[in-house]
Parts: C-alpha cells; structure tokens; sequence
C-alpha cells in the first residue's frame, strides 16, 4: 500500500481566477479528514497565470504537484496523465472551476469504504443554460441507447476510483478517451451519491458546443456498432421498398400497358438516397478514421514538465504533522 491515502486530479486551463479558492478550499476538507494526500493539477498551455500560481503554491506546500503537457490534448487526455502520476490508495477526479464542491470529497471517499471500488457523484440539476442541459440529457440518452453500458444522467467526472481501478485504468491504449465509459467497461463494483450541484461563478466554461458535440460523437462511436448496423438495417429497408416499387411498376407496364410517368418522384428518391449514401459513408468514415488514429500509435500526450515530488513518499508540512499529533492527543 501507498504511504499516500488519497489523490486528487484536476485539470486545469485558465483558470487563474478559481484556483486560489479552489486550493484554500481542497486544503481544508482535505486536513479535516486526517488523511495524507496529494494535489496533482494537470495544465498545458495556459493564456493566464495558471501555471505560474501551481508552482508558486508547490513551493508553500509540496502536496501540491503540477504536471504541465506540452500541447492540449483534451480534458480526458490530462486526467489520464493526471492518474498515471498518482500513488494514493484513492484517487478523486474533479473539475477546476468550482462546480465540483471540495466539501463533497469526504462523501465520496466515506461511501468507497462500504466496499466500492467507484463512486461517483449524481447532481440534482445542472446548472447550465437550458440549450446546454436540453443537449446534455438527449446526449445521454442517447449514448445509453446505442452502448452496452450504461452511464448515469447526471454523472459527470467528480468521482473517487480505488487504487486497483486505476491500475486497470492504465492498461486501456486508446487514442479517443471517454473516460466515464471506460470506467464502466472495467465493471468492478460501483455506486452513487448526491452531491451539490455547484455553478461556475468566476470565468468563462472552456467547452464551445461544437467541442462537445464532438465530445459527444465520439463517445457514441467508442462504444458501440450500432450505428453500423443500423446503416445496414436501414439499406435493407430501402432495397426491399425498392424492389416493391420495381414490381409493381413492371407489372402495371407489362400486364396493364400503363406508362408510369414519375419524373418528380425519381428525383426524390434519388436525392434521398444520396443524402442517405453520404450519411452512411460519413459514419463508416468515422470509424476508419479511429482505426486510423489508433494504428499510428502516437503517444497520448507529451509531459513538458513535472513540479513537486511524484513519488509514494510524500513529505506532510511539519504543521499539518503537529496538527495531526495534537488531534490526535
């Protein structure tokens, strides 16, 4: 076991303005439950001071470590540079712009040791504008429909993962990351808890909706065949109709001497079926580029720099250590 007892991941990307709080905040809970633990913030390239206050806060509190990539390879990228840097026993992941509450830590860490290997935090709502939650539900749904695994409405990244979790975690060498899903490939035992349904106050989201909605293609297509076999049903159906209306032409032009004038109606169909072709092409697209991407075999993401000490001996402030013997007295 690792002399860590809990990690926390958090990527970041501009956000200069939450990070004082969200760090103040994290130090709190985190020394009230008498645990040793690690902050590891994962950033890239930043338009703030982000990254200058991650290092400015190591060097007040070694628990606070920051892996820096060299480009921006995507949120769910950075957690998973974030979790191939842990040591803790548990690791929470969570957001850094305060819609994940630091104080909700200890319900999660607290279920986990009812014997889970996964909890993750449900919110009542989300608050977002009604376009952003509208799309959010009908994505889930969604998704829920066409994969063989189910994920929760209102679950979001704010979760805790044991130790052995994280480890199978590591063993996954895809390219296109959905990590929620890939969390529930793993199968090991799993729950849920309601936590506070936080608002960003300070800063703008750093998701546009074209990003998400590419967040959201993307899982659909990680998970499952279906859209495959959906295009073959679908083609199944148009041949068959086809060929119903083939008969009953050759039978009214051959038995009925009827000419079966239908300028208009050939330009339709032939219209929708090149809409549908071009639909079908670009989802089997969609799918080759993947194979693509994953047989280049390029690495994930690249660490531009490390600062603090990422190893399982982790060095306690010596006033967190006085704290914990007077507690403990």
């Amino acid at each position: 076991m690792s002399r860590i007892d809990l990690s926390i991941v958090i990527p970041v990307k501009n956000e200069e303005e939450n990070l004082g709080e969200l760090i103040s905040r994290l130090s709190t809970t985190l020394n009230e439950m008498n645990l040793v633990y690690e902050l590891i913030f994962v950033t890239d390239i930043n338009r703030d001071r982000t990254y200058e206050i991650l290092k400015e806060s190591n060097k007040k509190d070694p628990r606070i470590k920051t892996v820096k990539l060299s480009n921006g390879f995507g949120q769910y990228t950075a957690i998973v540079a974030g979790l191939n840097s842990t040591f803790g026993n548990a690791v929470v992941i969570m957001d850094g712009d305060l819609q994940d509450y630091p104080e909700d830590i200890p319900k999660l860490y607290n279920k986990m040791q009812e014997g889970f290997d996964v909890v993750y935090g449900i919110k009542q709502k989300k608050n977002d504008t009604f376009i952003r939650n509208f799309f959010s539900k009908s994505f889930w749904k969604i998704l829920n429909k066409f994969s063989d695994y189910d994920i929760e409405l209102n679950s979001g990244m704010f979760r805790i993962l044991s130790r052995r979790v994280v480890l199978e975690l590591r063993k996954f060498n895809e390219k296109q990351i959905l990590l929620t899903g890939l969390i529930s490939v793993i199968g090991f035992p799993t729950t849920k808890i309601e936590v506070t349904s936080g608002r960003r106050i300070r800063g703008n989201t750093k998701y546009s909706f074209f990003q998400q909605f590419n967040i959201a293609i993307n899982a659909l297509l990680s998970f499952s065949t279906k859209p495959l076999r959906i295009i073959s049903f679908f083609g199944l159906i148009v041949a068959g109709f086809s060929f119903a209306i083939l008969c009953v032409v050759f039978i009214e032009n051959i038995f009925y001497e009827v000419d079966v004038p239908g300028w208009t109606t050939i330009i339709v169909l032939i219209t929708f079926l090149g809409g549908a072709q071009l639909f079908a092409l670009g989802i089997v697209g969609e799918y080759i580029g993947r194979i693509f991407l994953e047989t280049k075999d390029r690495p994930l993401y690249i660490v531009e720099e490390k600062i603090g000490d990422f190893s399982s001996e982790l060095v306690v402030p010596e006033t967190d250590l006085l704290e914990k013997k007077l507690h403990v007295s």
